[in-house]
Parts: C-alpha cells; structure tokens; sequence
C-alpha cells in the first residue's frame, strides 16, 4: 500500500511540473515553438517582379505550420491557394474558379499558372484548412507581378 501511495505522489508532482528543472526547460522551449506566428512568403517571383507571358512558377514557403493535404483538420496545418486579381472572403471557404482561385490540395508548395497574361498582376498566397476556409488569424502574403 506505501508503495502505491508514494508512486502515486510521486506521479502527481511530477505531472504538475515537480521534477528537474530540465523538464521546466524543456516545456519552455515548446513554449517558445508554439509563439512563433504562422506566416507564409512567395519566394518566387520576388514582389516587383518582371516575367515572361505565359506559365509563371509561383514557390511558397512557410514557418510555423506544417503544409499538408487538403481535407486534414490537424491543429497548426493547412494546405496553399493562390488568388490572382481577386478577393479573399477570410470567413468562407476559397472558391475554385479559374483564372482566379487556385487551390494546392496535395500539399504542394509550387504552382505553375499556365496563362499569365501581360500586365500587372496582385497574387495573394493563402493558407486556409482541410476544408478551405483561411486560418484564422489570416496567413497570407500578398505580391504584384509584372508580366511582359
């Protein structure tokens, strides 16, 4: 019985941050992971950027969230869309309409559009969830291209 008392004690403080002080470090550190905002860049093309007419080559990267499939509703993931001379409705869904919205659902994180037309293009990158909608707070990056 003295056994199963003192371990079960034991189990207590340990699991209320009793123990080392390596463990306090070490949630800390997950502290300190879990701070880091979530954000996404276009990398390619840089903003301001002059292209060539016709498929552009757009590379996202991101920090502080995992790029996953389309359709996972796993915490701190979510998948690319890229909006092109268009709006981002943050409370609803993005919608597939081409030319427009396109969505990355096999976690991508290049996209080549095919048919860049000359002038001067807004692209946003958005990330949003498993079903589409924008994270929230809002993870996006906003870029003008140039197209020659």
């Amino acid at each position: 019985m003295r056994v199963t008392v003192g371990l079960g004690i034991a189990v207590m403080v340990l699991g209320c941050g009793g123990g080392t002080g390596d463990s306090q470090e070490a949630d800390a550190g997950m502290a300190d992971e879990a701070a880091v905002p979530a954000r996404v860049m276009i990398t390619e093309p840089a903003d301001g950027a002059e292209v060539d007419a016709g498929p552009v080559v757009f590379v996202m990267e991101t920090e502080g969230l995992e790029i996953v499939a389309a359709g996972v509703m796993d915490a701190g993931t979510g998948h690319h869309h890229l909006v092109v001379n268009g709006d981002v409705d943050w409370a609803l869904p993005i919608p597939n309409d081409p030319g427009v919205h396109y969505h990355m659902g096999l976690a991508q994180t290049e996209f080549t559009i095919e048919d860049m037309t000359p002038g001067e293009h807004r692209v946003i990158a958005v990330v949003a969830d498993g079903v589409h909608i924008p994270l929230d707070p809002p993870v996006a990056d906003t870029i003008t291209v140039i197209v020659r």
